[in-house]
Formats: structure tokens, C-alpha cells, sequence
């Protein structure tokens, strides 16, 4: 009987009538993040959809991926380098400003990002390329060097100086030195004549009564 009447002094002392209260800035914040990486998902998907619309393998043009292959064209980064374009909305992005990739249909807005991206894993993977470099053999290497060696034994000896100088660079360097000088005399002998010119226009501007008295004869041919 004591034990049942503890139990209802416990039971009473509890108050079971205040109402919960919510943090209401702790919720928004974790609908934010919700949120937040629902967009993030939703970009996240729709360049994953992109990206397999350009492999060839999710194409089926390929049966499975080649091996790293070594590039055989030169990479050009300097064509376009001090022109300038006028860039606007309807302008299309292979004529944008920057590096465009064809085989990915994006533009790269610096040197260095253009490099990393056709290096990179998904520029490979949509030329049909794995990032895995083929295991060479003792005859593919020896192979190599005897072609390195004949490149270098094919060469003109007589295309270098004594202490190893490309004799056609500095000769192109040479040219292009005289070349400026003489960029640098005409420019000169243009400012001469300009010069010329102008003395001669103030000369004949001048008021002939005026030079009379100052003592300064005519400079033409009269009497």
C-alpha cells in the first residue's frame, strides 16, 4: 500500500502540461541544407547525363576502351593571343573567348584549364580512352632509341655552330634584330619629313611685311 501510494506522489510531480517548444532557425537551417544539396543532385545528374551522352562506349559506337595513347598533333596555345573579339549573348561557344574542346563542347577561359581538361579523366573517356598506359616491352623501347638515334644522325651538321647553337635560330634572330632597326630608321626619317613639312606650312603662313622688318628675306625664287 505505501508503495502505491509513492508511485502516485512520483506520477503527480510530473507536469505533462507545458507544450513543446521548436527552434525554429535550427529547421530552417536543415531545410536550407536540404535543399541545398537537392540542387546541388540535380546539377550533379545533369552533367552525369551530359557526360554520358558524349562516351562512346554508353553509345555503343565502341565495344570496350583503348589503352593511353600518346597525342599526335600539336597543341596550339598561341594563335590567338594579342587579338581581340567582340564577344556577345547569341555568340557561339566554339567562337567564344577562350579554348574550345570540341569532343567535350565546353570553353576553357585559361591555358592551364584547357591543358588539365584534355589530360583529364572525362576528356579521355570520350575519346574511347582509358587512363591506363600500355606496358611497353624490352623491343618496343630498343625500338625507340635506335629511332631517337637516327632522327639525331640524320641531322645537319652543318645547321649548328661549334658550341652547339642552332645556326638557323640565331640567324633568324639576326634578321628579325635588323628588321626592327630598320623599322626604327624609316620611323625616324617620317618624323624628319613631318618636321620639314611643318616648318615649310609655318613659313608660308608667315606675314611677308612682318619678316621684312624683322630683317628675314623671302624664301622664294622672287625679285
Amino acid at each position: 500500500m505505501s508503495q502505491s501510494k509513492a508511485l502516485v506522489t512520483t506520477k503527480s510531480k510530473v507536469d505533462n502540461t507545458s507544450r513543446r517548444t521548436w527552434d525554429k532557425e535550427e529547421f530552417r537551417q536543415k531545410a536550407n541544407e536540404r535543399e541545398r544539396k537537392d540542387k546541388d543532385n540535380e546539377k550533379y545528374d545533369a552533367r552525369k547525363r551530359k557526360r554520358l551522352e558524349r562516351d562512346p562506349l554508353h553509345q555503343g559506337i565502341i565495344v570496350e576502351r583503348s589503352q593511353l595513347k600518346q597525342r599526335d598533333f600539336q597543341i596550339d596555345l598561341a594563335s590567338r593571343l594579342g587579338k581581340t573579339q567582340v564577344v556577345g549573348v547569341n555568340t557561339p561557344l566554339n567562337q567564344q573567348a577562350g579554348f574550345y574542346c570540341n569532343v567535350c563542347d565546353c570553353v576553357l577561359r585559361d591555358s592551364q584549364s584547357y591543358l588539365d581538361h584534355i589530360n583529364g579523366k572525362w576528356h579521355n573517356r570520350n575519346l574511347g580512352m582509358t587512363m591506363r598506359v600500355e606496358k611497353s616491352t624490352v623491343e618496343q623501347v630498343k625500338k625507340k632509341l635506335e629511332e631517337v638515334k637516327a632522327q639525331k644522325a640524320a641531322a645537319n651538321p652543318d645547321d649548328y655552330l661549334p658550341d652547339g647553337i642552332d645556326r638557323r635560330i640565331l640567324e633568324a634572330q639576326e634578321k628579325e634584330e635588323q628588321e626592327r632597326e630598320e623599322r626604327k630608321e624609316r620611323k625616324k626619317e617620317k618624323k624628319a619629313r613631318e618636321r620639314e613639312a611643318e616648318a615649310a606650312e609655318e613659313a608660308a603662313d608667315a606675314d611677308p611685311e612682318m619678316m621684312a622688318m624683322m630683317g628675314f628675306g623671302g624664301f622664294g625664287g622672287g625679285k
